[in-house]
């Protein structure tokens, strides 16, 4: 399998009231337990999903990376800490140019989830690293940005911290401006909206559940094209 470097992030994470406040690294320990139970309720929902065909020993979510074989194109991770839900799937992924299948996995739950809020992270390092970013506030317009060496930025995102509550510049959260995309792909803000789950940290112990899954046909087309390259 020829494929993007196996540090590639293809996630999406859906925060559901009552939403928590956002974790600080050194209060990592305080995110409820795992639930497994409602993971798989998840998976099986999935629209990049035909069905689950093994539950794997559960993983590290600091363990977590993209696919190094070709079997690892099945493997789907799902994490449930109290209102919180993140799942990686190889399926998100894409290059922004030939396939773009993490919009259609994000608006999948979007409309799934309409209270929920989502933020769907794409990155992908081929010879030059491409990134895609979604985030869907409830009442707010979507944000985006994307592309390769430079980031075309769409929607507000000082807009969807303020319909937070959450004033930009304030202690704790990024002086997010459409004027800086630095801030938009470099800052805490993706972490502000995650809740403090963005990123992972080498001492962190929260736990995903693993799945091995089936494909339908098309999203398995869409794999192959993004993951198993010449």
């Amino acid at each position: 399998m020829t494929s993007p470097a196996g540090g590639a992030v293809t996630r999406i994470t859906r925060i559901h009231p009552p939403v928590p406040a956002r974790y600080a690294r050194r209060a990592l320990a305080r995110v409820p337990d795992h639930d497994p139970v409602r993971a798989r309720q998840v998976v099986h929902g999935l629209s990049t999903v035909a069905g689950v065909a093994e539950e794997c020993a559960p993983l590290r979510r600091r363990d977590v990376g993209g696919p190094r074989r070709t079997g690892d194109l099945d493997c789907v991770t799902v994490g449930c800490w109290g209102s919180v839900v993140q799942i990686t799937d190889p399926a998100f992924g894409e290059d922004g140019v030939t396939t773009r299948n993490m919009d259609g996995a994000f608006e999948a739950q979007v409309e799934s989830h309409p209270e929920a809020r989502v933020i769907g992270v794409c990155e992908m390092d081929f010879s030059l690293s491409y990134l895609k970013y979604l985030v869907r506030v409830p009442g707010v317009a979507p944000v985006r940005a994307e592309g390769w060496d430079d980031i075309d930025l769409a929607g507000d995102p000082v807009r969807t911290l303020r319909a937070l509550g959450i004033t930009p510049g304030a202690p704790g959260t990024a002086e997010v401006s459409p004027d800086d995309l630095e801030h938009v792909v470099r800052s805490d803000y993706l972490d502000v909206l995650s809740c403090g789950l963005h990123h992972t940290y080498a001492d962190e112990r929260l736990t995903v559940s693993v799945f091995k899954v089936a494909r339908p046909d098309h999203v398995r087309d869409a794999l192959e094209a993004v993951w198993c390259r010449d």
